[in-house]
């Protein structure tokens, strides 16, 4: 008696976990733009009520060095700048590894850095931004003195 061959069975596969990374990194970054985005609108009120001198004598002797609030300003876009960069490459990119190591970037610049760079640089410029507002409000001697009374 012949027997006919079974139909070999695939083995069950299991369902892939889907990579959340980058939909987590969208959200992530989204959320920075807007911290980035409401701390520019409001530097940059605070600098044009400074130059313009209306600000009253309270920012006058709370800012010591309202140069460093032009700079963090400077770097709260730039690190807006990167995190549209980073936003805008995931909304392309199939895998996080795709993203992560591969050039990113605006598309006029071909070889830019890769997503995982754009990701530092937009973390550093955000905490270079923070360290120069902290820097410009405890710049006068009296707010530093009142800030860590020794």
């Amino acid at each position: 008696m012949l027997r006919t061959p079974r139909p070999q069975l695939q083995p069950k596969l299991k369902p892939r976990l889907e990579d959340k990374r980058l939909e987590r990194l969208y959200d992530y970054t989204k959320f920075h733009i807007g911290i980035y985005l409401s701390a520019a609108a409001g530097l940059t009120g605070l600098l044009g009520s400074i130059a313009n001198q209306k600000a009253g004598q309270f920012l006058f002797d709370l800012v010591g060095a309202p140069p460093l609030l032009g700079l963090a300003l400077v770097l709260m876009v730039l690190a807006g700048a990167c995190g549209g960069v980073v936003a805008t490459s995931v909304t392309e990119s199939r895998k996080f590894d795709d993203f992560w190591k591969k050039p990113q970037g605006p598309s006029w610049w071909r070889q830019g850095p890769v997503g995982a760079k754009w990701v530092a640089a937009e973390h550093s410029f955000f905490w270079m931004s923070l360290v120069s507002i902290i820097t410009a409000v405890l710049w006068r001697k009296q707010t530093l003195e009142w800030f860590l009374p020794l």
